[in-house]
């Protein structure tokens, strides 16, 4: 899992019945956004994959300091299966540069195959394989992830495991790159309006503690989250800021 490319997007998915409502009976009564699996909340990427045939399209805006990003994901599920394909990157990133500002496209790109391998009772675990690489320092990484999520009334928990060696190190490349995420939201109604909380740890460079809190606001095929992250809590504190809307496309893939 990247660290900004992941946090915000903007999502475009599925309309018609939820991932996990697929070999289940469905509910007279959905929320409203039942049809979305969005990647994931900054921390997290989500344990199901979409709907098979569908096609997600996210983006959104991160505020950390002076630096500003706007992260893209494109996700497509074209198997019969439980499974899909990610990539993500920041379409633009902006920094001050000897007092000025400077916008640029992102320099990194990540790939991941989300693969269901489990679902019993409300808990999945998934298995993703993953890859990134600098399009203009060079370099890049090869590693896997493994997204653990259980579900009971309105609460959902997802842990996520990752690890990752470089393929050329550099310093915005470590040469191992071991992360630890967990999230935990709460329903707070029907329609599925929602709070999370979420904790990560991050043993690349340093080791570093994280943590953040948000709310997700349904409409109907689609969400706005906002979020608030207090990042490197135990060496330099940083505050930042996220949100992203989701909205859902019509399947694209027909079997």
């Amino acid at each position: 899992m990247s660290r900004s490319v992941v946090f915000c997007i903007l999502l475009f998915g599925i309309s018609g019945y939820g991932y996990g409502q697929a070999t289940q009976p469905t509910p007279v009564q959905q929320p409203l956004n039942s049809c979305l699996s969005d990647f994931g909340t900054s921390f997290t990427f989500s344990a199901p994959p979409i709907c098979s045939g569908s096609v997600e399209a996210e983006l959104g805006f991160i505020s950390l300091g002076d630096e500003r990003f706007i992260p893209a994901v494109l996700t497509v599920a074209p198997f019969a299966s439980h499974a899909d394909i990610t990539v993500l990157v920041n379409l633009v990133e902006s920094n001050i540069r000897a007092g000025k500002r400077a916008n640029h496209f992102g320099n990194r790109f990540d790939f991941f195959l989300r693969r269901e391998v489990f679902e019993r009772n409300g808990f999945v675990l998934t298995l993703a394989p993953r890859g990134a690489f600098f399009d203009r320092d060079g370099g890049g990484n090869m590693g896997v992830s493994v997204a653990a999520q259980y579900g009971k009334g309105r609460n959902v928990g997802v842990v996520n495991v990752g690890l990752a060696e470089a393929i050329g190190s550099s310093l915005v490349n470590p040469k191992t790159d071991y992360q630890t995420s967990f999230d935990y939201s709460r329903a707070l109604s029907k329609s599925g309006f929602a709070v999370f909380l979420g904790f990560q740890y991050e043993a690349a460079n340093a080791q570093a503690v994280s943590v953040e809190q948000g709310i997700i606001i349904p409409f109907r095929n689609g969400q706005v989250e906002l979020a608030v992250n207090q990042l490197n809590l135990n060496t330099v504190p940083a505050l930042q800021l996220h949100a992203r809307v989701v909205m859902n496309w019509a399947k694209v893939f027909r079997r």
